[in-house]
């Protein structure tokens, strides 16, 4: 079994461990999961990068008359 695989089986586990959970506790875990993402965020660290600026470049798709063989060389 792959690594992918292993986290992909523990994580339908986990899903199927918290769907039988009752109300309550989903809150309480759904809080602590709240405030421990609070404390990484505002824990100091690397600047984070700032979103590229202008319109995002697309990949270069070859349309059907690149495809031909008449434009292969």
């Amino acid at each position: 079994m792959t690594d992918s695989e292993a986290m992909l089986r523990r994580q339908a586990q986990w899903q199927k461990d918290r769907r039988s959970l009752s109300w309550p506790e989903k809150i309480r875990m759904a809080e602590r999961v709240r405030e421990s993402a609070e404390r990484l965020r505002d824990r100091p660290g690397p600047a984070r990068t700032p979103p590229p600026s202008g319109p995002a470049r697309r990949p270069y798709l070859p349309t059907g008359d690149a495809l031909s063989s008449e434009s292969r060389p």
